[in-house]
């Protein structure tokens, strides 16, 4: 019976034993794996004139396992030039951030380009891992719009005759790079002295849209010549002479948009010439000033010859 008994509590721990679940292997060593993650999914890049046109994302790469495990990071930037860590080696269950930084170039256009990270494991405890374990992540690099103008003058300066039509040519460079929309007008401190001198003024448009380095986009000013000259200046040619300032003014909409009005302005000298009316009188009395004179000869040689034969009356 003795024997019996033993046979029974034998067999009752073979069964308990046989229920008794066992870890696995790959639960006690998981297998080699990594996890990547930026703190953004995109960064905005400044390359106006003058900018260090780089932009820098955060990254983590994290190792799950109870293990070491070294790290290849690996970046492309839609052909701009990148700079991030190499690899990065982590203990069991660590993590760490690493940096990437990606140089645009100045002034470059407008644009978006897309950013690739990858993590891949290529070490495990020294040893080449048994499997491929590899991490992506994106970022969307923007390249930020920025605004700039150039103004010049077809016509510095010129001289009209009063009460005359004329055109006045100005052109407007984008030096931005995006297409862009121009505020244009003539100062209002210009306008006010123009229109007061009598002069009537037309721009045919208060704004114009112009591409990026592009060819200039030529504005004309219509102006007409004032002929009220009452309070001008006479000059040694006898006629009345004014000069005035017309200012042309450009804004780019997109900087005044954005809080910073971009603003250039270029003056016209104008001259206004109006032939005196009295021009006519002014030769007409210099003809009798010059008859007086003459007249005024001819009375003396008439004296001359009076006294001259009472003279020789009183010797003879």
């Amino acid at each position: 019976s003795n024997c019996m008994r033993l046979r029974t509590l034998t067999l009752i721990f073979i069964l308990s034993i046989s229920y008794i679940p066992l870890p696995s292997a790959q639960a006690q060593i998981g297998a080699p794996d990594v996890n990547l993650e930026c703190e953004t999914g995109s960064i905005d890049i400044d390359v106006y004139p003058g900018a260090s046109a780089n932009g820098m994302v955060t990254c983590t790469v994290s190792n799950p396992n109870s293990y070491q495990e070294k790290i290849d990071i690996q970046v492309t930037a839609d052909g701009l030039a990148v700079a991030a860590p190499g690899s990065i080696t982590l203990g069991p269950n660590a993590e760490e951030d690493f940096q990437v930084t990606v140089q645009a170039q100045e002034q470059m256009t407008k644009q978006s380009r897309q950013m690739s990270i990858t993590a891949t494991v290529t070490e495990v405890m020294g040893a080449p891992p048994p499997n491929f374990a590899q991490k992506d992540a994106t970022v969307i690099m923007n390249i930020k719009q920025f605004a700039g103008l150039q103004l010049e003058t077809y016509t510095p300066s010129l001289t009209l005759p009063s009460n005359n039509e004329s055109m006045l040519g100005f052109g407007i460079y984008n030096t931005g790079n995006w297409v862009d929309r121009y505020l244009i007008s003539i100062t209002p401190n210009s306008m006010d002295n123009l229109q007061t001198a009598g002069f009537k003024i037309s721009l045919p448009a208060n704004k114009v849209e112009i591409e990026n380095r592009g060819s200039p986009e030529r504005v004309l000013v219509f102006i007409e010549t004032p002929d009220d000259y009452s309070s001008w200046n006479q000059n040694s040619d006898g006629m009345y002479e004014a000069t005035f300032v017309l200012e042309f003014e450009a804004k780019s909409e997109f900087s005044c948009n954005n809080g910073n009005c971009i603003t250039e302005t270029v003056s016209v000298a104008i001259t206004v010439l109006h032939e005196a009316e009295n021009t006519g009188d002014i030769f007409s009395s210099a003809s009798d000033n010059k008859m007086l004179i003459y007249g005024g000869g001819g009375a003396g040689v008439v004296l001359l010859l009076i006294l001259l034969i009472a003279m020789r009356k009183r010797k003879s």
